[in-house]
Parts: C-alpha cells; sequence; structure tokens
C-alpha cells in the first residue's frame, strides 16, 4: 500500500492571514478529522508517523472562530490550506509525552511510544498538517509536517459502534454553539450502567456549582457515552491490581501512585467520537485517590473516592483550560518551567518584570506586591509567592485555589481564563 506523503522538513512560510478572517464554509465540511498516530520520544527527540486518519460527521466546534483563544498548550497542531498557503486552523495542547521527555529514562535516552489523536475540521481540499514543539523558551518548532488530501481513499469514513451507549445529561444547542463534552466510562461493566449514568450527572450537577461554570450552564452540551469493560476498576500496578477495561487506565504513570492515565488512546477516542465533542472527560470507576488533566487532550478523574468532586474541578482546569498547579512540589518544577522565563499558563507567573503583572487587570486596588500570604489578603487578587511546583521565585494569584492547596473554588483569574475558553467553543 502506497504510504502517505510525508515531508519531515518541510514547511510553508508562516501565513498572515488570520483564521478568524476565513468563512468556515469555504475551507471545511462540517465533519471531524481525527489524525491518529504515534509519538515516539526521549528527552532530545521527538519522532510522529501517523498510523491512521478517520473522518466523522459533525465538527464540535464554533466555526467562527479557528485559532486558539490563548497561546498555551507544549505542543501546536496547524492546518495550513496548500492551495492559498493560509493559516485555516490551529489548536494548542498538551499531553503525556512532554511529560516523559523529563523523567529521568528520557534524559537517559530511553525512547517510549505513545499514541495520540489530533482533531481538525475536515479539510475540503489539500492541507499541510504540521505538529510543532516548544523549547525551554516556548519557541515553536516544527517536529513533523504531512500533506493530507482528504479525497485519499485510505482515509476511513466509519459509523460509530453500535456496541456503544450514549445518553444527554445536558443539552442547550447545537454542537456549534455550546461548549460539547463527553464522558466516557472507564472500569464499568455492562450491570454497571446505570451507575455509571447516575456518577456522571453527580459530577456535572457539581461542575455547575462551581464558578464560573454556574453562571454559563447555558453554554454546554453534556453526553455520557458507555463502552461496558469486562471487569471493574482500573489497574492499580503497586497493588500488582490489573483490569480488563476499555481505555487501559493505569495508575502509576511514571511511578506515582495517585497519576492515573489512559493507555489505549484510540479506544478512547473511538469510544468518544460517537458524539462530536471539545473535550473528553474519562470517569474511571474506583474509590482510589487520584486524576490526570491533559490541556486539549482530556481529563481523567475517579468515582468514588471522597474528594473526586474536587480532583474533578482541578484536573478539568488543567484538561480544558490548560491552567497551571499552584501547589509546591519542587521535583516536578524542572520537568515543566524553567527558572528565568515566564511560564505560558495563565494563572502563575515567575514575576520578572516588577512593573507588569500578567493579571493587572483583576488585581484588588492597594493590594501590595508581591503579596503577603497572610488572611488578611485571604480573599484578594494578588501576587503571592509559591505556585508551579516551586516554593520560590514563582508566584500565583490568590492564597487558596482548587488548582493549588486548600482551595474548592477556581480563583478570579482562574475563573477569568475559563470563560475566555468558553467564549471561544460557545456562540
Amino acid at each position: 500500500m502506497k504510504p502517505f506523503i510525508t515531508y519531515a522538513l518541510f514547511i510553508l512560510p508562516a501565513p498572515l492571514a488570520c483564521a478568524q478572517a476565513i468563512d468556515f464554509a469555504d475551507y471545511f465540511e462540517d465533519a471531524t478529522m481525527r489524525i491518529d498516530y504515534f509519538h515516539t520520544a526521549n528527552a532530545t527527540c521527538d519522532e510522529i508517523a501517523v498510523d491512521q486518519i478517520y473522518i466523522n460527521d459533525i465538527w464540535a466546534g464554533n466555526p467562527k472562530k479557528l485559532l486558539p483563544p490563548m497561546e498555551n498548550g507544549r505542543y501546536a497542531i496547524k492546518a495550513v490550506d496548500i492551495a492559498s498557503n493560509r493559516l485555516i486552523y490551529s489548536r494548542h495542547y498538551l499531553d503525556i509525552v512532554f511529560e516523559y521527555k523529563g523523567t529521568d529514562a528520557a534524559k537517559e535516552g530511553c525512547k517510549r511510544t505513545y499514541h495520540q489523536s489530533a482533531l481538525i475540521p475536515c479539510p475540503r481540499q489539500r492541507v499541510l498538517f504540521t505538529i510543532e514543539r516548544r523549547d525551554q523558551h516556548h519557541m515553536l518548532h516544527s517536529v513533523f509536517s504531512q500533506i493530507i488530501d482528504p479525497n485519499d481513499r485510505r482515509i476511513k469514513r466509519e459509523p460509530a459502534s453500535p456496541m456503544d451507549g450514549s445518553f444527554v445529561i445536558v443539552k442547550n444547542g447545537p454542537p456549534h454553539d455550546c461548549v460539547d463534552l463527553v464522558f466516557v466510562a472507564e472500569g464499568y461493566r455492562s450491570e454497571e450502567f446505570d451507575k455509571f449514568k447516575k456518577d456522571s450527572q453527580r459530577f456535572v450537577n457539581y461542575l455547575f456549582t462551581v464558578e464560573p461554570f454556574a453562571s454559563m450552564k447555558q453554554r454546554f452540551n453534556i453526553h455520557g457515552v458507555f463502552r461496558a469493560s469486562a471487569q471493574s476498576g482500573v489497574d492499580i500496578p503497586v497493588e500488582r491490581i490489573y483490569k480488563n477495561t476499555v481505555v487501559d487506565a493505569s495508575y502509576d504513570t511514571f511511578g506515582s501512585d495517585a497519576y492515573p492515565t489512559v493507555f489505549d488512546n484510540k479506544s478512547m477516542r473511538d469510544i468518544a467520537g460517537k458524539i462530536p465533542y471539545d473535550h473528553v472527560i474519562v470517569l474511571a470507576n474506583t474509590a482510589k485517590y487520584g486524576g490526570s488533566g491533559f490541556y486539549n487532550s482530556y481529563t481523567l478523574f475517579t468515582s468514588d473516592n471522597k474528594r473526586s468532586e474536587e480532583i474533578f474541578t482541578h484536573e478539568f482546569g488543567h484538561g480544558f483550560a490548560g491552567l497551571a498547579d499552584e501547589y509546591i512540589a519542587e521535583s516536578y518544577f524542572d520537568v515543566y518551567y524553567t527558572r528565568g522565563v515566564e511560564p505560558l499558563e495563565p494563572n502563575i507567573t515567575a514575576y520578572l518584570n516588577p512593573n507588569y503583572v500578567k493579571w493587572a487587570q483583576l488585581l484588588t486596588p492597594g493590594v501590595p506586591l508581591p503579596t503577603p500570604a497572610t488572611e488578611e489578603y485571604q480573599n484578594r487578587v494578588g501576587v503571592f509567592e509559591g505556585g508551579g511546583y516551586a516554593r520560590t521565585g514563582m508566584y500565583r494569584s490568590c492564597l487558596h485555589c482548587v488548582m493549588g492547596a486548600g482551595g474548592l473554588d477556581y480563583c478570579r483569574v482562574c475563573q477569568d481564563t475559563i470563560e475566555k475558553v468558553v467564549d471561544h467553543y460557545s456562540n
């Protein structure tokens, strides 16, 4: 079989046209192109090979907004129309590969391969599809490019599996006009379908008690999709527990006992694809503490831990809005950040310029900068030292936030970011 045409180093000149000014119907059909690929990496290299391309009915995104609301993630995908050399779509994201690149094994040269997916509106004509990665100073560099012809007969147009059941949790309008979320069941047996429905509804109800989601409920569509697992639960390697489940979620990611991630991306995307979606939420049927969230990729949390609601909103802050952790865990700092470089995430800052604050428009008038970490300033927006895993040299906007320690609500800066993302996906 003839392979897809691949150009490892070929990149067109950066287009000047703004994708928002482009008529969606001129360049896209109302469908989703899903590009599955294998991403092999160590600390210094990225090797990418396309696995399979699919086209599914309906594009869930807002056709009027084709560029990201903020340039946040450590990777970016871009689609350039070949005929006009115009950038017609872009999306920034974070995935598990970036974290692996910071591990000791990756630094020692060991390569690992992960299955990943990129979703773009289905182009009408050939596009140059590229994947770019940021360096430690946040500059983007191409790591892969390939010309994709949507009329290629090897691109699959398959219907969703009839074995997957779906149901509506919240419905407020067409996919183009709303934020479209899909809950995917993980580790629920066929006889636990009702439990999955109740669990999903419970967490959706909780989400809409938390601002800014409480004030924006009418801008969301939320569905659940159920494929039965052979066994209940998920893998817990430290306890030698292994379960046969549909998306192969497992704890002990990179040696962390409280860090479950998805190891069968293809199945996750196949299941979620029954519904047009902007973001996938994997709900794992276990009481064990833990979760994960990858910006513009997926969110995972567990159903029955006493802190599951808090974990959900924390991890959803990562996955949906690209928010940083605001707590202190020094061992993780070097994986994500470089001293002397301003972080990308909107809710933390290195505060390198004392005359400029990243969230200046939200600062409480008269608050001292930096702001003392005392209860006097508990409900103020300031610049509090400690965040992004570092005890010193990194700052957050408030004393307590669900993205940090000791908070159950999103701080005002996090709320502002979430509002921008909701605006991006909805009309």
